[in-house]
């Protein structure tokens, strides 16, 4: 429900702060229940959350902005703003439905282009023969050594995070061991700054 503030504002500059709360709960109901209420004093006071005393009391001031008709009570401006939100909603659920439409028809075609290019399922003994002579001689000394367990020349285990913490402890406890050497009496806390990292 859109609201017009300025609008708002100066058409209740005569209405106390009870009676423009009524008057937006009118609004609200009204809004909820496509643009018309019942003209009847009892069900009104519910709507405004007011005593039926108390709304009788008010309601005279309120039902001004408000036109009755076959015991019905409907508001000129909620009406048009009424009927101009249902006239965007169906005009986008239309929109996104040819949206729809248009991305199924895409896609499909799309499908239908790549039907052609998928790959053929071949069964498992001609995979295997295939994997098999895609080795080189090369290529199966490699693995064979792997699966021996035996390392290649040069080869190096992998660094872990544990080697990363123990080259920086390793690296702090030569310096405190210079600053030992030095006389410097702080030397060898460094360590003890450093609690996420621990040595193995």
């Amino acid at each position: 429900m859109q609201l017009y503030v300025s609008d708002f504002v100066g058409d209740t500059l005569q209405l106390s702060t009870e009676q423009i709360g009524a008057y937006m709960l009118m609004l609200m109901a009204m809004w909820n229940a496509g643009g018309r209420l019942p003209d009847d004093d009892a069900k009104l006071a519910r709507v405004a959350r007011l005593s039926l005393k108390k709304w009788r009391a008010i309601s005279v001031d309120l039902l001004i902005f408000f036109e009755r008709e076959g015991g019905e009570i409907g508001h000129k401006r909620l009406t048009k703003e009424l009927h101009k939100a249902q006239v965007k909603s169906e005009a986008r659920a239309a929109a996104g439905a040819r949206g729809g439409v248009a991305t199924a028809l895409k896609t499909k075609a799309h499908a239908g282009a790549n039907a052609g290019t998928l790959p053929r399922h071949s069964p498992d003994s001609r995979n295997q023969s295939e994997k098999a002579s895609a080795f080189s001689p090369a290529d199966e000394t490699k693995m064979a050594r792997v699966f021996s367990g035996k390392k290649p020349p040069g080869w190096q285990r992998p660094k872990t995070h544990s080697d990363a913490a123990n080259a920086i402890i390793e690296e702090i406890r030569s310096h405190d061991r210079s600053r030992t050497a030095a006389g410097d009496e702080g030397a060898g806390r460094d360590v003890l700054m450093l609690p996420a990292i621990r040595p193995d």
